[in-house]
């Protein structure tokens, strides 16, 4: 046995490298590379170098258990106490009718060959994105800090809350009474309860203790995972899995977190490879019924999720832009899914046909998903122009103060960000009459809103929809200011821009953000009046206080004339 556990392990991760590398080469997720390396060598559909699945299922359950760990160590609270009532509605309203669509939709014929409890666990798994992708997407496109991709993020949080208590009650599925069901809440309760009180009251110490050894760290937290895991899989007969995302919950505030994540992240790669490898070893052969169900289970999915997203996002006054591209962002469905599902096909809850049709729909929604939020701007200008013509409006239109520039406005801000926000404080503090001279066009809600309230003339709307820059007036403006780099611009760019305002306004001045050297030259180049280089227009003050810091013993002024200047800017800057 000791032998086929080496070899398994062996020739697991030499195919999963290979074909890893080919798909990622492919530009698809990698983990679509460990699966068909599992399918390849297994005794199912493979060439069966490995005849014996369960030989890696130890090693691919420490994957497992590594992964919910960092999960957890990931999970940011936070975020939901900061969108507030919108984020709660929205996910709340996104979980509970998508496992209500499911479960309807799921006992149709064609899925009622999946076990018992088949409907359920397909309801469940159906109404989890994924974080992997979704979080890779958005940091890719620059994305993860704006307000579709911070309400994104928000949902995919609480969505993990969904998951932790659908865990909690796994074990109890076969013999669903509600008295044991309430004990196994009771017991997961107890066991949060627990790790947060220990974490609260005894680790803060033991981790002070040992903060200078790296190694000493990682191996506490290691052992604090597997412990917990230890207490819920044997003590509390919940699931190990639910143990070790709990125990990184209970470790997600500490300063060591980063620490801890760095370090875990090796050993997670390396065990969780086994574990997908192990999942492609055991799918069978892909009849035209599962694929056919899987098709159908991925428009499902896409449809469910502007069913259950886009209404509430657009009511709460959210606008169609965001309430478009946050369900756009989660069409598709989790790698939780087929942890779920493993886990399930354990307890005899559901068969392999279940977990074929989630890996096969895991596939297409990942694909179909990529390419959806590459070109989700594209996608969202067409569907815009469709929701508009139904009568749907966007935030601001059809308000009085939403025509175009008066002569009193000079100065049109074309998107609104951090850059913009300082600019728009400095000049209200040296005259604070300047609002009145000022016009902001973005398509983000919150900054329509929050400008209003200043006083400050915003427009709702597309920078890079020329008609919509013509409308607002940009024939009469006497100065342009853009302050957003290209990589967060969406569907234009700062010398698109600037072409555009000269070729419709010629006298105009204009400013423009480059993000190099060479950028800047070409935008001077087309007729920039002013380039904003921020390396640039730092650079020189930070140099003259490296220069002080050198020769004086006290902090210099300027250092503190600096951090009050932050100070005065604190609840004006947009974030």
């Amino acid at each position: 046995m000791e032998h086929e556990i080496i070899n398994g392990v062996l020739i697991s991760i030499v195919t999963a490298a290979f074909f890893g590398y080919i798909i990622h080469r492919l530009r698809q997720p990698v983990i679509f590379g460990y699966i068909i390396a599992g399918i390849l060598i297994g005794p199912q559909l493979g060439l069966k170098w490995v005849t014996e699945p369960e030989a890696i299922d130890f090693s691919s359950e420490l994957g497992l258990i590594a992964l919910l760990f960092m999960v957890g160590l990931e999970m940011d609270i936070g975020k939901i106490r900061r969108f507030g009532k919108t984020l709660l509605v929205t996910a709340i309203l996104q979980f509970a009718l998508c496992v209500a669509l499911g479960l309807a939709f799921f006992n149709l014929p064609g899925f009622d060959d999946g076990g018992k409890y088949a409907a359920l666990y397909l309801a469940v798994v159906f109404s989890l994105s994924s974080t992997m992708i979704v979080v890779k997407m958005l940091y890719d496109k620059f994305e993860l800090d704006t307000l579709p991709g911070r309400l994104t993020l928000g949902i995919l949080v609480i969505q993990d809350i969904w998951a932790i208590i659908f865990l909690t009650i796994q074990p109890d599925l076969a013999n669903p009474e509600v008295t044991k069901l309430a004990l196994s809440v009771l017991k997961g309760a107890a066991l949060i309860a627990g790790c947060l009180l220990v974490s609260r009251f005894i680790l803060p110490s033991i981790f002070k203790a040992i903060a200078k050894n790296p190694e000493l760290v990682l191996v506490t937290a290691l052992g604090w995972c597997f412990l917990i895991s230890w207490l819920s899989g044997d003590v509390a007969e919940l699931s190990r899995a639910m143990g070790a995302l709990i125990a990184g919950i209970s470790l997600s505030a500490f300063p060591y977190k980063q620490e801890i994540n760095d370090r875990v992240t090796s050993i997670r790669s390396f065990f969780l490879i086994l574990f997908f490898v192990s999942l492609g070893m055991k799918v069978d052969e892909p009849s035209t019924h599962n694929i056919i169900m899987s098709l159908l289970a991925s428009l499902f999915l896409i449809a469910t999720r502007f069913i259950t997203m886009f209404p509430p996002l657009y009511f709460m006054g959210k606008g169609i832009r965001v309430s478009f591209l946050v369900p756009l962002n989660m069409a598709q469905i989790s790698e939780f899914s087929l942890v779920i599902v493993a886990i399930g096909v354990s307890f005899g809850h559901v068969n392999e046909n279940v977990m074929t049709i989630v890996l096969f729909t895991l596939m297409f929604t990942a694909i179909t998903s990529t390419y959806m939020m590459t070109y989700s701007h594209g996608i969202y200008r067409a569907a815009a122009r469709v929701l508009k013509k139904l009568g749907m409006k966007d935030v601001g239109e059809g308000e009085a103060d939403t025509g175009e520039i008066e002569e009193t406005r000079p100065i049109l801000f074309l998107g609104f960000y951090r850059i913009a926000s300082s600019l728009l404080h400095a000049l209200e503090k040296d005259n604070p009459s300047i609002t009145k001279k000022i016009a902001v066009m973005d398509f983000n809600p919150d900054v329509y809103r929050k400008l209003s309230r200043r006083g400050i003339k915003c427009v709702f709307g597309d920078i890079g929809n020329t008609g919509a820059l013509i409308e607002i007036g940009l024939e009469k403006a006497r100065v342009v200011v853009s302050t957003i780099p290209d990589t967060i611009l969406k569907g234009t760019s700062n010398m698109a821009l600037l072409t555009f305002t000269k070729k419709v306004n010629p006298t105009a001045r204009v400013v423009v953000t480059a993000e190099s050297v060479k950028q800047a030259k070409k935008l001077w180049g087309a007729g920039a009046d002013f380039v904003i280089l921020l390396p640039v227009e730092a650079s020189d003050k930070i140099a003259t206080l490296l220069e002080q810091l050198l020769v004086d013993e006290e902090i210099p002024g300027i250092c503190t004339e600096y951090r009050c200047r932050i100070m005065e800017h604190e609840g004006e800057i947009i974030e």
